[in-house]
């Protein structure tokens, strides 16, 4: 029986690699872009979709999902290097569907990042609506703080606006610089934007911990447009402790709009104190 095939390539095949430099303007780009707190300047190279474009000749390649554990943050002035492979091949409503895995390390062999993405490939047929939820946290359920509430405590982590027609532009140049390779559209607008910012205001709540070894994943919902106001709130699903007393702490994500609707909805956690911390 063959392997499941994607533009020629079976899965479990090599992408390809890629190869960057992190240094003080990436790092500024990113903040600029995705905020203050954002750490994981390599998000703009967007590798996992960076090295499936490299390798499948399509105009359009939409981000359906993202799974990330951070690792470390890289370190400014040291070359990232990133290998992927094609993890699965098939079929979403008559789209090819592909699931991409990757991994950083940096010159010297430090770990950055793990990612995952799946996406689809190609023009999406007609322009049917998707159905979309809306988002309505809990009554009296609300806490200020996301590392130091409970189970089931609600905390918003922020409000953003995403960047405008001029900014994005600046997002797809500094993209482009990063990857070395032309931006291609994505049929769900700024979704390596919005996890960027994520990963900064989650960072925020619960620190380095959550900058090595926190896990971030994210199924994108709604097309997030130039210009819109997002919202994210996190939901403490689990916190437990260990004998040695470690703490895990798990919550589901929702990011919407200013309609409430769902623009992209994940999981988020975190070990207290980080295990690659110690």
């Amino acid at each position: 029986m063959s392997s499941p095939t994607l533009c020629g390539l079976e899965t479990g095949e090599q992408l390809g690699n890629l190869e960057y430099l992190i240094d003080d303007s990436a790092l500024d780009a990113h903040r600029s872009l995705a905020g203050e707190y954002a750490s994981y300047a390599n998000l703009l190279a967007d590798d996992c979709r960076s090295i499936l474009a490299a390798r499948c000749d399509a105009r359009e390649i939409t981000t359906i999902w993202r799974g990330f554990q951070f690792l470390r943050p890289p370190a400014l002035g040291r070359r990232i290097q990133v290998g992927g492979w094609l993890k699965d091949a098939g079929e979403s409503g008559g789209m090819p569907l592909a699931r991409v895995s990757t991994f950083a390390v940096d010159e010297i062999g430090t770990e950055i990042l793990r990612s995952e993405a799946a996406f689809l490939i190609g023009s999406r047929p007609g322009n049917e609506p998707k159905p979309v939820r809306i988002y309505r946290p809990a009554a009296g359920a609300y806490g200020e703080s996301l590392a130091g509430g409970s189970v089931g405590i609600t905390a918003m982590l922020g409000s953003w606006v995403l960047p405008n027609a001029e900014r994005f532009d600046a997002y797809r140049r500094a993209s482009d610089s990063l990857s070395g390779l032309p931006w291609r559209r994505d049929g769900n607008g700024m979704t390596q934007l919005v996890a960027g910012w994520l990963e900064g205001v989650i960072s925020r709540e619960w620190g380095d911990d959550f900058r090595w070894g926190g896990q971030l994943s994210l199924a994108y919902h709604l097309t997030a447009k130039p210009g819109d106001t997002i919202h994210a709130w996190a939901t403490i699903i689990g916190d437990n402790r260990d004998r040695y007393g470690s703490r895990r702490i798990a919550s589901v994500i929702s990011v919407t709009d200013h309609s409430g609707s769902v623009v992209a909805s994940g999981e988020a956690s975190v070990t207290m104190p980080s295990p690659r911390l110690l």
